[in-house]
């Protein structure tokens, strides 16, 4: 496991903290993945309309799959 320190993504706190008002306690996940420029691999419905690309596993295997054809 790699925990990132908290003041790599914390200029990005107030923003994740209002791109994720139904479950306040997830922003650290949105304010990584914009800090990132990345996507969040979840099957949480929180994290939907958050304004980052989400991915369920179902979703990011179906996509693997068609990059190997």
């Amino acid at each position: 496991m790699f925990v990132v320190p908290h003041e790599v993504y914390a200029a990005y706190e107030t923003i994740a903290r209002n791109r994720i008002p139904r479950d306040p306690n997830d922003w650290f996940t949105v304010a990584l993945a914009l800090t990132l420029e990345a996507a969040i691999w979840t099957s949480d419905n929180d994290f939907l309309g958050c304004g980052v690309a989400t991915w369920t596993t179902d979703t990011l295997l179906t996509h693997l799959a068609t990059l190997n054809k």
